[in-house]
C-alpha cells in the first residue's frame, strides 16, 4: 500500500511552485491541485486579483475550495495551500480586516494545516517573471516570504517543512523526492 502523501507546495510569486509541482505530481503520479485562486479569479471575469472587488470574500471562497478541493483526494500535490491563504490574508487584510474574520481564516487555516504530511517552502532566489497575474516587486517578495517564515513558526509546522534554497529545477526535484522517500 502506498502511503499518504498530502503535500503543499508554497513560496512568493515566482519561486517556481507550479513548475515543480507539475512535475512531481507527474513522477509521483498523484493528482495535482493547480493554484486555486488564479483560476478563481479567471473564472470572476478578472486579469489580477487586485481587480476583485471584495477582497476579503474572495479570499475566504480561496480558502474554501482550497480546503474542498484537498478533501477530495487521499495524496495529492498542491500548488499553493491553506498556508498561502493565510500569508495573503495577513498581507492584504490583518489591518482593515474585521477581528473576528481574521480570527475564523487563521483558525480554519491553524486546523487544515495539520492536514499536511510534507510542505515544500521555495525560498526566493531569482527575479520573478511578470506573468500579468502576481506581484513581483522585489520588496512585495521580500514581505510575502517573510511571513511564510512566520507563518511557519505559529503553526507550528517547522516539523514538516522542506526548505529548498537551490534555484536549479534539477536540484529542487531530486532533494524534493530524496526528502519524500526518506519522510
Amino acid at each position: 500500500m502506498t502511503r499518504e502523501i498530502k503535500l503543499s507546495i508554497t513560496g512568493a510569486g515566482g519561486v517556481g511552485k507550479s513548475t515543480l509541482a507539475r512535475e512531481l505530481a507527474k513522477q509521483r503520479e498523484l493528482p495535482l491541485i493547480p493554484e486555486l485562486a488564479r483560476i478563481l479569479c479567471e473564472q470572476a471575469g478578472h486579469k489580477r486579483i487586485g481587480e476583485i472587488p471584495d477582497q476579503e470574500a474572495f479570499k475566504k471562497l480561496v480558502l474554501k475550495k482550497q480546503i474542498e478541493e484537498e478533501a477530495k483526494f487521499q495524496s495529492f500535490i498542491a500548488d499553493r495551500g491553506v498556508i498561502d491563504c493565510w500569508v495573503l490574508w495577513q498581507r492584504w487584510n490583518i489591518c482593515s480586516a474585521m477581528t473576528f474574520d481574521t480570527e475564523e481564516v487563521y483558525e480554519r487555516v491553524r486546523a487544515h494545516s495539520k492536514s499536511y504530511t510534507h510542505i515544500v517552502y521555495l525560498e526566493p532566489g531569482f527575479s520573478p517573471e511578470e506573468d500579468g497575474f502576481r506581484w513581483t516587486e522585489p520588496d512585495y517578495i521580500k514581505q510575502i516570504d517573510r511571513i511564510i517564515r512566520m507563518t511557519f513558526y505559529d503553526l507550528q509546522i517547522w516539523d514538516r517543512v522542506l526548505s529548498i534554497k537551490s534555484d536549479n529545477f534539477q536540484t529542487r526535484l531530486e532533494e524534493l523526492n530524496n526528502w519524500l522517500d526518506r519522510h
